[in-house]
C-alpha cells in the first residue's frame, strides 16, 4: 500500500472509529452508527414544529435529554426523556412526554481505504409516561414500538444515508389510538474542508425525509381528519470538535397530502449538543 493510502486509511480511522470522535449521522433520520464498548454519549436536544390550518395554529417545544450506552462495540441502547410545551389558538399543556428505550446493532462493516460501509437494525418501545388527560395530550397513553433498518456509506469527503422505520402503535386510554407511523430518509453530506481530529470539523448535510401516518383510531372507528402523508426537504449540519458536537437542521415541507381537515406544518427545526465520555 502506497503512503497517501496509509494517511488515509488512519485518518479515517481516527474519524470513524477512534473512542472519542463522534460520528456524523443524519439530523432528521437515523444512521447506523454505535458508541464504543463501555462508552456513554449525553445529548441535549431542541425540536420545534408550527403547523396551521384548519381554523388553528399550533406550536410545539420538545427538549429531550439523551444517554446512550455501548453495550458492545457494536450495540448501543439510548433513553430519550422529553419534556414538552404544546400550544394550540385556545390551549396550552407542559410537562415531561413519553418515555422511550432503543436499540441499535450494527451487523454489518466494512473498512477500505478512505471509506466505510455500515448497516444497522433498531429497535424501540415507548412508553405511555405522559399526561394524555390533558386538552392538549403529553403522551399517547399507549405502549408503542419501532423498528427500523439504517445504512451508510462514508468516506472523507462524502457521506451517504438511508433508513426505513415503522412504528407500531397501540391503544391508549380513552379508546383512542394513534395510526401506525412509516418514515424513509435519504441524505447526503459533504465535508467542505479535510481536517482532522484535534481541530474544529464540520459536515454539511442535505436530508429528504419523508412519512406516512395512517387514520387515529376512536373504539375501533377511523378518524377523519388524521393520517396522511408528508414530505420535507431538510438543511442541516454537524460541527464537531473532539468529543463534542453541535448539529441542527430546518425541515421545510416539500408536499403534504393530508387526509381529512388539519393543520399542516409550516417547519420543524432541531438543535442539538452532544459529548461522548
Amino acid at each position: 500500500m502506497n503512503r497517501p493510502a496509509v494517511i488515509a486509511a488512519a485518518i479515517l480511522s481516527v474519524f470513524l472509529t477512534s473512542g472519542s470522535a463522534l460520528a456524523h449521522e443524519p439530523i432528521f433520520g437515523l444512521g447506523p452508527h454505535t458508541i464504543f464498548k463501555g462508552g456513554f454519549g449525553l445529548e441535549m436536544e431542541l425540536e420545534g414544529e408550527k403547523a396551521s390550518g384548519a381554523g388553528e395554529v399550533e406550536n410545539e417545544r420538545v427538549v429531550t435529554s439523551e444517554i446512550i450506552y455501548g453495550i458492545t462495540a457494536n450495540l448501543s441502547a439510548t433513553l430519550a426523556i422529553p419534556y414538552i410545551l404544546e400550544r394550540s389558538s385556545t390551549n396550552e399543556s407542559s410537562g415531561t412526554g413519553d418515555i422511550s428505550v432503543r436499540t441499535k446493532y450494527r451487523f454489518w462493516r466494512r473498512d477500505g481505504i478512505g471509506v466505510q460501509d455500515s448497516a444497522a437494525v433498531i429497535t424501540g418501545v415507548k412508553l405511555p409516561t405522559g399526561d394524555d388527560d390533558k386538552t392538549l395530550r403529553l403522551g399517547s397513553g399507549s405502549t408503542d414500538y419501532l423498528f427500523g433498518l439504517a445504512v451508510a456509506r462514508e468516506s472523507l469527503k462524502w457521506y451517504y444515508f438511508g433508513d426505513v422505520r415503522y412504528r407500531l402503535n397501540t391503544e391508549g386510554g380513552g379508546g383512542l389510538r394513534a395510526g401506525n407511523a412509516f418514515f424513509a430518509d435519504l441524505a447526503i453530506g459533504v465535508r467542505p474542508r479535510k481536517t482532522v481530529y484535534l481541530r474544529p470539523d464540520l459536515v454539511v448535510i442535505a436530508e429528504l425525509n419523508f412519512e406516512s401516518r395512517d387514520r387515529k383510531e376512536l373504539f375501533g372507528v377511523d378518524a377523519a381528519d388524521s393520517g396522511g402523508t408528508r414530505l420535507f426537504l431538510s438543511p442541516s449540519f454537524f460541527y464537531t470538535y473532539r468529543n463534542w458536537a453541535l448539529k441542527g437542521g430546518i425541515q421545510f415541507p416539500v408536499d403534504q397530502d393530508l387526509n381529512g381537515n388539519q393543520p399542516e406544518s409550516d417547519y420543524r427545526f432541531s438543535l442539538a449538543v452532544e459529548t461522548h465520555l
